[in-house]
């Protein structure tokens, strides 16, 4: 994704993000332009820096409420 797509993909979910979204957000393979990525493990905060100067934050939800809420993908369901 392009800078703009990423802050308006965390934008639109209200910088809470889980399952295959949170993959999607973090992949440096759909986006390439991050540099740096960083989680607080006790907020469950990323942080994350891309080589333009672009700053993203957002909190990452639980696992067990992304898949209630059926965000993840149903193979990766069986195979946790």
């Amino acid at each position: 994704m392009y800078p703009h797509e990423l802050k308006n993909f965390i934008d639109s979910r209200n910088s809470y993000i889980g399952g295959d979204d949170l993959l999607k957000v973090i992949s440096i393979k759909e986006n390439p332009q991050l540099n740096h990525i960083k989680l607080n493990p006790e907020t469950n905060v990323f942080e994350m820096w891309d080589y333009e100067g672009n700053y993203y934050n957002f909190t990452a939800m639980p696992y067990k409420e992304a898949l209630e809420k059926g965000l993840v993908k149903q193979k990766d369901e069986q195979e946790r």
